[in-house]
């Protein structure tokens, strides 16, 4: 029933000692409904999930995936006296949640909580060099019955190991049991679910794998169709954010009202705390911040700051996502702003107008965040609304720069009375000789009369030409 892994066990050796690893298959093992307590698991973790499931569809919202995870791992952990922790790979394969839970040494949760944090960042770890990482890529579940602690500290990487070194465990430890199932939505492996038993007293045996794999894939095929539904949401969310730029590109004249409602769009959005728009100004060769939302302390001011001599406006926003500190270009003033607010991450799209960067789209936000395909799509076609919206109000500018040029040699009006300006202004409309006649209430003889008039004033033939020249030289 159960078969030494040789290859994993050789790269559990380390100082000369040696862990024994067991690879399981799962239909050798006790079937879970056998098991009293893997009955009872399943249970409670399937009413907790659905429980989660059915608050999250009664508001219409999206489905936090780390709150799946935290609901899953508290559960387990109330039933099995160990530290349960879930391994949900990101976009990223290389980088993965990871949520513990411990109901009998909550210590080890905070612990363990810090070293992830120390690791890579809160709730995240890499993938890589970890015993998750062995299962995911065998898809197989492994048990080590009972290791030492000396033992499992040697299997963690260097800098795990110094942790630990630095940073004593909360609890004593001389033996462990490790039990670690892979996490499967239909074919494919998306993480991992495993439980350490700190004392090693017999807490975890074989007949805790096949339930531990049944929950595993429940809950990988949960987190699938949470993930569905939220990129359905996010969808529709961005159709309508597309939907309501374009509407206010059309129908608003002034810049940065609408540069505004696109912002306040975005950072409606998940991931999105704050935003702005930075404008190129080519007189000075300065970029200046044209509108933002989403900063609690305004700390986006309409100051203008240099572009460094000899850079090419478009390699500073080159895309991607960074931190704000990494920003050279930035300058120490802004970037300190920037730190009062809390932002740690940054992402730059630029704006563009034909083969000419007219700006940027910055997206900021207060946690960690990763950028995939089809949200980076969804901003270019964003900064492409806003990159309209300059461009419009670009070319109104110098539209109304050339009316006011034609104002300043405008033909002044001939010397009309009264009864000729009313006349000739409903005349523009395209009132023909009865309408005016009746607007007036004079005889269509006299309407003819004024308008004969007119036409020798103006010095033209016809109505036509009469109405055209008082439009172009605006006599009404």
């Amino acid at each position: 029933m159960v078969a030494p892994v040789s290859s994993l066990s050789e790269a559990s050796t380390a100082r000369g000692r040696s862990v024994c690893i067991y690879e399981y298959s799962v239909s050798t093992t006790p079937n879970a409904l056998d098991s009293p307590r893997g009955a009872q698991v399943l249970a409670a973790v399937a009413d907790a999930t659905v429980k989660l499931y059915s608050e999250v569809l009664a508001v219409q919202a999206r489905v936090d995936i780390d709150a799946i995870l935290t609901t899953v791992t508290s559960t387990i952990s109330r039933h099995v006296p160990a530290t349960c922790v879930a391994v949900q790979m990101k976009s990223d394969p290389d980088t993965s949640r990871v949520v513990f839970g411990d109901h009998t040494y909550p210590a080890m949760v905070r612990y363990l909580d810090e070293y992830v944090t120390a690791l890579l960042r809160p709730g995240e770890a890499p993938t890589t060099g970890s015993l998750s990482e062995r299962v995911i890529e065998s898809s197989a579940p492994i048990f080590m019955p009972k290791i030492s602690a000396d033992q499992l500290r040697l299997m963690a990487s260097e800098f795990g190991q110094n942790y630990v070194h630095d940073h004593p465990l909360p609890i004593s430890v001389e033996t462990i049991s490790v039990l670690v199932v892979p996490m499967r939505s239909g074919p494919a492996v998306v993480g991992a679910l495993g439980l350490f038993d700190w004392k090693g007293g017999g807490a975890l045996s074989s007949a805790d794998i096949d339930w531990m794999q049944r929950a595993a894939d429940r809950i990988g095929i949960t987190i699938d169709n949470a993930q569905l539904r939220n990129k359905a949401i996010d969808r529709v969310e961005r159709i309508g954010a597309l939907g309501d730029a374009a509407l206010a590109i059309s129908s608003g004249q002034d810049l940065r009202l609408t540069l505004k409602l696109i912002l306040e769009r975005l950072t409606g959005m998940r991931g999105v705390d704050a935003a702005d728009v930075l404008l190129l100004d080519d007189a000075d060769n300065t970029v200046f911040v044209a509108a933002s939302a989403g900063f609690h302390l305004g700390l986006t001011p309409d100051y203008r700051f240099p572009i460094p001599p000899g850079t090419a406006p478009r390699s500073l926003f080159e895309r991607g996502v960074d931190t704000p500190a990494a920003v050279d270009w930035m300058g120490q003033y802004r970037r300190s702003l920037v730190a009062r607010e809390g932002l740690k991450t940054y992402m730059a799209i630029p704006l563009t107008v034909g083969d000419k960067t007219v700006g940027a789209l910055e997206l900021f936000s207060r946690a960690a965040s990763e950028a995939d395909q089809e949200w980076l799509r969804f901003l270019d076609a964003m900064a492409s609304h806003a990159a309209i919206a300059v461009d419009n109000a670009t070319m109104h500018d110098e539209l109304r720069r050339v009316d006011r040029a034609h104002v300043g040699s405008r033909v002044p009006p001939p010397n009309l009375s009264d009864r000729e300006r009313e006349i000739l202004t409903l005349l523009v409309d395209g009132a023909g000789n009865r309408d005016i006649a009746e607007k007036l209430h004079l005889s269509q003889n006299t309407i003819k009369f004024h308008v004969r008039q007119l036409l020798e004033k103006a010095g033209v033939a016809n109505r036509t030409e009469l109405a055209t020249r008082a439009v172009q030289r605006r006599w009404i």
